[in-house]
């Protein structure tokens, strides 16, 4: 199922979200045009996912049920708000992709 978390048409930053039918896989593309200066934290509430499973996600350590990421969403802040752990440079034009996959 294809669900439009963010739209195109209002603001820069823009999200997509296709969740499998069973609900094991989905994959979550955020992007953005331009970066904030000073931006506030940001959170992704995604859709679609089985609220009681747990789910790995693809470049975080943490593993979180889909009622949180449904709910208190995705963590996206980045530099712009002074949050670089990994040292990325990422500014404007900025594209992630997530995995996320259910834990047995």
């Amino acid at each position: 199922t294809f669900y439009r978390l963010q739209s195109p048409f209002q603001g820069t930053e823009t999200a997509w979200m296709v969740v499998s039918e069973d609900k094991t896989q989905a994959i979550v593309g955020y992007y953005r045009v331009l970066q904030e200066i000073n931006a506030p934290f940001r959170r992704l509430k995604l859709q679609g996912l089985a609220p009681d499973r747990l789910y790995a996600i693809s470049g975080k350590e943490e593993q979180e049920y889909g009622i949180e990421l449904q709910r208190a969403g995705l963590v996206l802040t980045d530099a712009s708000a002074s949050e670089n752990r990994d040292g990325r440079n990422e500014g404007d034009y900025l594209a992630r992709l997530f995995v996320l996959n259910a834990v047995d």
